[in-house]
């Protein structure tokens, strides 16, 4: 979005946005994609993805167990149903594009019901029968058209959570997928994004993100421990990376941080009531992250950054 001088004197939304272009490289600049946004949601959102082919937003709302899209992240309405589990609360995790535009998504399943559910369009949905209904599943992302990466955990009783990355290869037309191990030995990993042959872990237990050569996991005989803790932060979530190779996810109790790749940590927005999922539309410029309310009440949003 190119603002002229006397649209930015006549609109305080023009005004804010060429406050920011200012800031990066002056006002007019083509470097502006857009300003800043809050949008409220009718939903109790965690998961969010934005298709690269025209903008696209969509995001799961545990209220309907459903996921909801907007073709421009402002309106958002009824997309697909995820199947609920009777006598269980509803929890939708992350959802992820896979290379030819179906939508995978996971429902958490509190330690007895997790799955993992593919969207081939509007209101059609399918579980694949193979991976662990004990794993709480969080993070998700896919890095080719028949294979996903899937963050968990197991919690018993008192003990401490354990978790890991698994790797699950499916087969969309028999509704069948194959989980292998690929890291181990975490506490609660959450977040999953990968930037070349780099994966990312975001464990919200040990409030660090540790990362791992892909090919390294995918190559070896069985699974392994991290080896490199890439930053220590604290209380990450979901997380997305754009592709410079920065990152970004939940830091504090109200914070939305980005993480350069030599480690450095700045703050994006200090003022959220709980980061949860994010995405980058890179084609746009534009970053998406869920300000879901609290647990007393309040309105959740989707908030929009532009990309530096």
């Amino acid at each position: 979005m190119r603002l002229s001088p006397a649209l930015c004197r006549t609109t305080r939304l023009a005004f804010a946005a060429c406050g920011l272009a200012a800031a990066l490289a002056g006002c007019g600049g083509d470097e502006l994609t857009v300003a800043p946004q809050r949008i409220a949601l009718s939903a109790s959102p965690n998961g969010i993805a934005v298709r690269a082919s025209d903008g696209a937003a969509f995001i799961t709302g545990d209220q309907t167990s459903s996921v909801l899209s907007s073709p421009d992240a402002r309106t958002f309405a009824h997309y697909a149903s995820v199947p609920t589990v009777a006598g269980q609360s509803n929890s939708l995790s992350q959802l992820s594009f896979t290379d030819d535009g179906t939508l995978m998504i996971e429902r958490f399943g509190f330690g007895t019901a997790s799955a993992v559910f593919s969207i081939s369009g509007k209101d059609t949905v399918a579980a694949l029968s193979g991976p662990d209904p004990a794993r709480r599943r969080l993070g998700l992302i896919s890095i080719s058209s028949n294979r996903l990466l899937s963050t968990w955990f197991i919690k018993s009783g008192s003990n401490p959570a354990q978790g890991g990355l698994t790797l699950i290869t499916y087969d969309l037309n028999a509704h069948t997928a194959v989980e292998r191990d690929l890291l181990t030995g975490l506490g609660k990993p959450v977040g999953v994004a990968v930037s070349g042959d780099t994966v990312y872990v975001s464990d919200q237990a040990n409030n660090d993100i540790v990362k791992a050569s892909l090919s390294a996991l995918l190559g070896a005989s069985q699974a392994v421990t991290p080896s490199a803790t890439f930053v220590q932060i604290s209380s990450p979530d979901l997380t997305a990376i754009d592709p410079h190779g920065t990152l970004y996810t939940k830091c504090n109790a109200t914070g939305l941080c980005r993480i350069a790749q030599d480690g450095t940590i700045s703050v994006v927005a200090n003022d959220f009531q709980d980061a949860r999922g994010v995405a980058v539309d890179a084609p746009r410029g534009r970053l998406y992250a869920i300000d879901r309310a609290g647990s007393t009440g309040g309105t959740s949003y989707v908030r929009i950054f532009p990309l530096n």
